[in-house]
């Protein structure tokens, strides 16, 4: 190195070839300041080169300065090179504000915890598949395909009933087969309380969050869905009941049969394609007629559809299945969105299929995820 740096030192065109080469790699990087060490050796460098071009030096044949000029030239390159390596090295990490992350958020699950009569809390999600309670005449079963399964014994009708309570956190939803056969489907952050047989005059359970229901017909015994304060009286019936708590409005979407909805003195029928919507504030119920119903239950399918849908109204549902906080910089007021994506992609997907829609970007910091104006990049 010492002779490199010998040869290097003769002439003034190498020292502009070093500096034209160096600046604007520096330059460039003008956001992370060098720390002094860094700054030390490397000027230390550029003296030493300096200092043995001021020096005399002996007179050179033409051939030996042609190989030199040459030589030099592919020096400086090298030593720059290293140079800049070695600037990066000293540097520590940039962080930016970045649209995703490199930490993934899975999508969500299978998972809920079940509360038993007696306060038992069972972890669905590691508890083995089959039988996981007997008791008063109800046998509870865990399925390979993630079903939790009621079933009565006919000969046990008299033992007493019990109240369960079905709960699935934040990421993870659950499909439980009540003792009469109806299906509920619960979704992320929602709860489900009902009783380990049916028994009188109706059947009834309580809603907290979002639930998908398909309920066996029993004209004798009509079905009672309590959400809010709102009712929803069934004979057999699909439909969907949109109950979080965070939102205003408690909404009764109906796929199948007929409903009413009733909440104190005010109420509706609602028939196929027709959706209730229960204003908590004032405890008025609106019907809409012709909505898309396969939107309302997307999520049963492992899909989240939009259809110019508040960004806010996304994002929740996004924060509820990811697991994660939702802030916004900015005014939002007239984002909308529309689209079909997987609720089994990891969240770095799902919000770049989002930014796609050119109207939101994102920034991810830990679990928190704030939603910034889009802004084009060409």
């Amino acid at each position: 190195m010492k002779q490199l740096l010998d040869d290097l030192a003769a002439s003034k065109e190498q020292d502009e070839l070093l500096g034209a080469f160096i600046s604007p790699v520096l330059e460039d990087q003008h956001e992370a300041p060098m720390d002094e060490e860094s700054k030390r050796r490397l000027d230390a460098g550029f003296q030493q080169i300096l200092a043995k071009r001021a020096a005399p030096q002996r007179r050179q044949s033409v051939l030996r300065q042609f190989y030199f000029r040459w030589a030099a030239a592919a020096a400086v390159l090298l030593i720059a090179a290293c140079t800049v390596i070695f600037y990066f090295y000293q540097q520590p990490a940039i962080e930016t504000a970045p649209t995703t992350s490199h930490v993934k958020f899975k999508s969500g699950a299978d998972k809920a915890m079940l509360t038993l009569a007696d306060g038992t809390v069972i972890n669905l999600e590691q508890v083995a598949n089959g039988k996981i309670n007997n008791r008063n005449g109800v046998v509870v079963t865990k399925t390979a395909d993630g079903k939790l399964v009621y079933e009565a014994k006919a000969d046990q009708a008299n033992v007493a009933i019990a109240l369960n309570t079905l709960v699935t956190p934040r990421g993870g939803q659950y499909k439980i087969i009540l003792p009469d056969g109806s299906a509920i489907w619960l979704n992320a952050a929602s709860s489900l309380r009902f009783p380990t047989r049916f028994s009188g005059k109706e059947r009834r359970v309580e809603l907290n969050g979002e639930g998908y229901f398909e309920i066996v017909k029993n004209t004798a015994q009509p079905f009672v869905v309590t959400a809010r304060g709102q009712e929803v009286t069934v004979l057999g019936t699909h439909f969907n009941i949109n109950a979080y708590h965070e939102n205003s409005l408690v909404k009764t979407t109906l796929l199948e049969g007929a409903v009413k909805v009733t909440k104190g003195q005010a109420g509706c029928l609602l028939v196929p394609g027709e959706a209730a919507a229960l204003n908590t504030s004032d405890n008025t119920i609106s019907v809409a007629k012709n909505v898309d119903v396969n939107a309302a239950v997307a999520w049963k399918d492992g899909m989240f559809r939009f259809e110019e849908t508040g960004i806010r109204e996304v994002m929740q549902e996004v924060a509820r299945w990811y697991d994660v906080e939702v802030s916004y910089k900015g005014d939002f007021t007239d984002v909308a969105l529309s689209g079909w994506f997987s609720r089994g992609d990891d969240a770095k997907k799902t919000l770049k299929l989002l930014k796609g829609t050119e109207q939101v970007d994102f920034i991810i910091n830990g679990k928190t995820v704030t939603v910034i104006p889009y802004k084009q990049t060409n």
